[in-house]
């Protein structure tokens, strides 16, 4: 276990806080892009202690990290979470997860299809790819609103700095926005166009579990996409 200090807060609305962590005595956090850490809620029973986390930071060695968490205001956890400050002390584990991005995986396009907060394991993904010299990169951002996009500004700096990565944000409940509706219409589109490719899903459980079937009925395998689902 790690002991880190909260050094940083960005409010990104009521629901969404990016939490930077950094390590009391300075030491690297090393991690692959995609995996999480567990944060120890010191008052809870311990085998129901912890949560796991995505790790969303840009740079992966360094001696602090980043989280993008959602309130879930009906949980014991988030709640207490929201609460702290900066300045406030955590202890958290050394980074976990096999849903990484591998550079056998960057000889194909990479999909990366997420919703809400699901957006946090792809920001280190995508930065890494696109610094690998990855081919073409696609993010399928579905959300409700504008107003919950994570990250707008930044996948739209990406783009234009780099002609590779292509940022698609979808909105459910925006009917005037050009890609109205839900992710799938949009990722079926791109894989009809260039095939083979991998695919990364991180996202709500509805999402997840129809992106997976339709994936399958397009052919795709379980060594080409890979999930990780939330709730």
């Amino acid at each position: 276990m790690m002991q880190v200090e909260i050094t940083n807060i960005i409010d990104e609305s009521f629901r969404v806080k990016r939490f930077e962590l950094s390590t009391l005595d300075g030491s690297v956090i090393e991690f692959v892009p995609g995996q999480f850490v567990q944060i120890i809620h010191p008052s809870l029973p311990e085998f129901n202690n912890t949560r796991s986390y995505s790790i969303s930071s840009e740079n992966t060695n360094s001696n602090k990290i980043e989280l993008c968490i959602a309130l879930n205001e009906n949980g014991v956890f988030t709640p207490w979470l929201f609460k702290q400050d900066i300045g406030s002390k955590l202890e958290v584990s050394e980074p976990k997860g096999e849903f990484v991005l591998k550079e056998e995986y960057l000889d194909f396009p990479l999909i990366f299809i997420c919703t809400g907060t699901g957006i946090a394991p792809f920001r280190s993904m995508i930065h890494k790819a696109l610094s690998l010299g990855s081919k073409e990169v696609y993010l399928i951002f579905g959300n409700r609103k504008f107003n919950d996009v994570l990250y707008m500004h930044e996948w739209e700096s990406l783009m234009l700095q780099n002609s590779k990565f292509h940022f698609i944000p979808v909105l459910s409940q925006e009917s005037e926005f050009k890609n109205s509706g839900y992710v799938h219409e949009f990722y079926s589109n791109i894989l009809r166009e260039i095939g083979e490719a991998r695919i990364f899903v991180c996202g709500w459980k509805e999402m997840c579990a129809e992106t997976r079937n339709r994936l399958k009925e397009m052919g795709y395998n379980r060594k080409q996409y890979f999930f990780e689902q939330y709730d």
